[in-house]
């Protein structure tokens, strides 16, 4: 999209400088010329039906909420088919923009209690945010406050399960909780989860659940499965009661986790004790605060429906969407399918896995998306291979395994993945030793 500069968009917002990229939307700095202030302009990139309704929904939810740590929406309008909200400009950097040696104990303890204190707010009004990251936590200019932006994933509480309504996954996959892959309903405390992931990456420098060979569903199925190391084996100085409310914030069992922001906010009220102006009677402040590795020294951070109101009520323009996000919401069909199939391997309910795994890289393989077709091929041969080994060894699935493996081969030379063709190289010996007689 080429810039907006010195354009002047519904008759009043003079863009100046671009300030922000991001994967559907630019944000410029603009002059309204109205009210003689500086703002903050986000314009989306992308002009489908889907993102513009989004666009709008973001624009409601935020409209709403009238809070000193939420970035506050003035206007939202279209001109030539450029789609943009109007935003309070906050000068600052980002959480996840932070140098090493930028954020303390107390201070990071601090900014996690306003973003309590936001979400609480924002959930006594019917939303939650749905994409908590360290990117979406502005730290303002003079360093002491945060602001929590970018509600384009809200929605209202009652509205909302782990799809939209096309069923696609949204929100950033490192940050959501469990329940989110599941299909179960979603709520605040899967809010509270991602605040969770949020403080453990602040106090060890590390995701509790990320997978180094970029492996999308690798990493959900981490999320749903796997336990975390607790924070205080990756960083000793965490205190003892801080690895308590992180480790309580990040329960894979939304019952199990803080069921409210209040709830939340008080537990680190109390951590910081009387740097709240001696509100809380019984601080945990640690002896020694714990050093605060920066956003910058991993590379985890680097990675990063329309309403029933809506005019997509409409017969045909609803078909028309529906066709335009077939592929979309065939990936997210497939990737929950992976998922399926990894728990059922994992528990060796190998009939289901089957199953799971052939209907997504049949998914896969409808909409041309090569790469996780490979990657999914790798899982199925690994779930033969395992079954092989627990004495259920079936020929027909290792010569399909291999043959799947042969085509992932091709896919990985093509896209220059060197660690996902040795795999698969090895995977299919492995399979062939196992198959020992059979003519391929």
């Amino acid at each position: 999209m080429e810039s907006l500069q010195g354009r002047t968009l519904g008759g009043r917002y003079l863009v100046a400088d671009l300030i922000g990229r991001g994967g559907t939307a630019d944000t410029y700095r603009a002059l309204d010329q109205t009210l003689h202030r500086d703002v903050a302009v986000k314009v989306l990139i992308e002009r489908s039906d889907e993102t513009n309704a989004r666009l709008l929904m973001e624009a409601r939810a935020m409209a709403r909420l009238n809070h000193p740590n939420i970035v506050a929406v003035y206007d939202a309008g279209e001109d030539q088919g450029i789609s943009y909200i109007v935003m309070e400009l906050v000068r600052g950097k980002t959480l996840a923009q932070l140098e090493s040696g930028e954020l303390g104990y107390k201070q990071a303890l601090n900014y996690i209690y306003e973003v309590l204190g936001a979400l609480d707010y924002a959930n006594a009004q019917g939303i939650i945010h749905r994409d908590i990251k360290p990117s979406n936590i502005m730290i303002v200019e003079d360093g002491r406050h945060t602001k929590l932006t970018d509600f384009g994933l809200a929605r209202r509480a009652s509205e909302v399960t782990q799809t939209t309504r096309t069923g696609q996954i949204v929100g950033t996959i490192s940050y959501l909780a469990p329940e989110r892959f599941l299909s179960k309903p979603a709520d605040v405390r899967s809010d509270l989860y991602s605040v969770g992931i949020v403080m453990y990456e602040i106090f060890t420098g590390t995701l509790p659940f990320r997978n180094d060979r970029d492996d999308i569903v690798a990493t959900m199925y981490s999320h749903v499965h796997d336990l975390p190391t607790p924070p205080r084996e990756i960083n000793r100085n965490v205190p003892e009661v801080l690895e308590r409310v992180i480790m309580r914030a990040i329960e894979k069992d939304p019952g199990r986790r803080y069921q409210n922001a209040r709830e939340f906010l008080d537990e680190i009220g109390l951590l910081l004790g009387p740097s709240l102006g001696g509100t809380h009677a019984t601080p945990a402040q640690p002896a020694q605060p714990a050093p605060v590795p920066s956003f910058g020294e991993h590379k985890s951070l680097k990675t990063f429906s329309p309403s029933a109101g809506d005019k997509t009520t409409d017969p045909t323009l609803r078909q028309a969407l529906d066709r335009a996000l077939a592929s979309t919401r065939n990936r997210n069909d497939a990737l929950e399918n992976v998922l399926k199939g990894m728990i059922a391997t994992r528990r060796r309910e190998y009939e289901g896995a089957k199953e799971a795994y052939l209907s997504a890289m049949h998914e896969l393989s409808a909409i041309n998306n090569d790469v996780e077709y490979g990657k999914t091929a790798l899982k199925y041969a690994t779930m033969v291979l395992q079954k092989a080994a627990d004495g259920k060894r079936d020929r027909t699935e290792l010569r399909d395994a291999v043959n799947r493996l042969n085509e992932a081969l091709r896919i990985f030379q093509n896209f220059g993945l060197h660690e996902q063709y040795a795999h698969a190289e090895y995977m299919i010996n492995a399979l062939e030793r196992t198959a020992i007689g059979i003519i391929y």
